[in-house]
């Protein structure tokens, strides 16, 4: 008996037909970075079942659609169908942000921001958004030709973060495109190894990591650099560049250099993990991790999801990332940056942001949208460390914009 129960549904317009009986598997995926979930559906095709074979064509712009217990799941154009000797249909579909990463256009764009620079990839690709928050930093300058619309819209996401700390990702949900900034972790899906975990393994790498950066002008004028002498005096220089604008803030600036610490001046650590199926979990989202073997009891970022229907079960598998102990803009991890509370931030969260005893801890008090909160500088597993009226506790940074 399947713990869980799928509808599929393929057509166009308003005429669908219902193919959830022929149901061999299911498989629903994503990554971090890619533009469009994928689907890929099994379905019996012998004359067993000749009254209700599926009648498909990838060629007729046919829509398919899959609901998990009563809720829409995945929306997305059907693109391949295979039929083989072992009397299967085996479709495959992509959500409606195919649009975005399978066309190539010439774009130029100047003191734009990446919320204005999404809005007319979307329109340009005739797609229709659903909403876009609004990421504030403007782009100088951003020169493309002959590259795709996802291209450019992850070029100016990137730009995004590595100015402000704050991250974005896209995502289409029942046709229409959304710009999304990171969800409120207080109640993100908890992985531990006596509940939902059947196999996991752990990798820790140098390759891609980077000891010292240079931040240059178009007139190669150094703006400011930064080495990290205690990793480079174990592994040797792995030197970094990157551009900046000739009139770039010192609070740019120094973003800018944090965020080259949190990313690449580490040892990278990610986790494959298998396990009972959750559909919450999808990639651009967070997890909290829990297994004592690895000493993990932390916030981590899904890159890649895999989840699979068949026989009755749903599996997920996951890789993931970990999210940086400690997020502040000087001096190393562990302890306060200093015994003051001299940073300032405005809760965004529109239903009021919980603070809390540690991250992901006992809940002290939930404080209002648009009030300003008092920050001492550290941070702990994303979670930043801040003073409200009498208390004092842990709020996710995503909810937290600096002032």
């Amino acid at each position: 008996m399947a713990d869980y129960k799928l509808k599929f549904m393929i057509g166009r317009g308003r005429t669908f037909y219902d193919y959830s009986e022929l149901i061999s598997s299911v498989t629903v995926s994503g990554r971090k970075g890619a533009a469009p979930r994928s689907i890929s559906v099994v379905l019996f095709d012998s004359e067993g079942y000749a009254m209700k074979r599926a009648s498909v064509d990838c060629g007729s712009g046919q829509t398919c659609v899959l609901y998990l217990d009563g809720k829409e799941i995945f929306r997305g154009l059907l693109m391949t169908e295979t039929k083989s000797s072992a009397r299967k249909l085996t479709l495959k579909a992509w959500d409606n942000c195919i649009y975005l990463s399978n066309s190539k256009d010439s774009f130029s764009y100047k003191k734009k921001t990446a919320t204005q620079i999404f809005k007319d990839c979307c329109k340009r690709a005739g797609l229709t958004v659903g909403s876009a928050v609004d990421t504030g930093k403007k782009i100088s300058e951003l020169v493309k030709s002959n590259a795709t619309y996802w291209d450019v819209i992850q070029e100016a996401l990137s730009e995004t973060y590595k100015s402000t700390g704050r991250r974005y990702y896209v995502r289409s949900e029942k046709g229409k495109i959304y710009l999304w900034q990171r969800k409120d972790m207080n109640a993100m899906p908890e992985l531990t190894v006596s509940t939902n975990t059947e196999s996991y393994e752990q990798t820790r790498s140098i390759y891609d990591t980077r000891t010292r950066i240079k931040l240059v002008t178009s007139k190669n004028k150094t703006k400011k650099s930064y080495t990290n002498k205690a990793l480079e005096k174990k592994i040797g220089k792995f030197a970094d560049v990157q551009s900046v604008d000739n009139d770039a803030k010192a609070t740019e600036l120094n973003q800018k250099i944090a965020t080259f610490k949190e990313e690449k001046s580490i040892v990278s650590q990610s986790l494959s993990w298998t396990g009972t199926g959750d559909i919450a979990v999808i990639s651009g989202g967070c997890v909290h991790v829990k297994i004592s073997a690895l000493g993990l009891s932390r916030v981590m970022y899904v890159d890649e999801d895999t989840h699979t229907f068949e026989n009755g079960k749903h599996q997920m598998k996951l890789k993931l990332n970990y999210v940086p102990d400690w997020k502040k803009n000087g001096g190393s991890s562990g302890g306060k940056q200093d015994d003051t509370w001299n940073k300032n931030y405005q809760v965004t969260a529109r239903s009021g942001l919980n603070m809390r005893k540690e991250p992901n801890g006992a809940i002290i008090t939930t404080i209002p949208y648009g009030k300003t909160v008092k920050g001492d500088g550290t941070s702990k597993n994303g979670w930043h460390h801040v003073k409200y009226g009498n208390n004092t506790g842990y709020c996710y940074s995503i909810w937290l914009k600096e002032t």
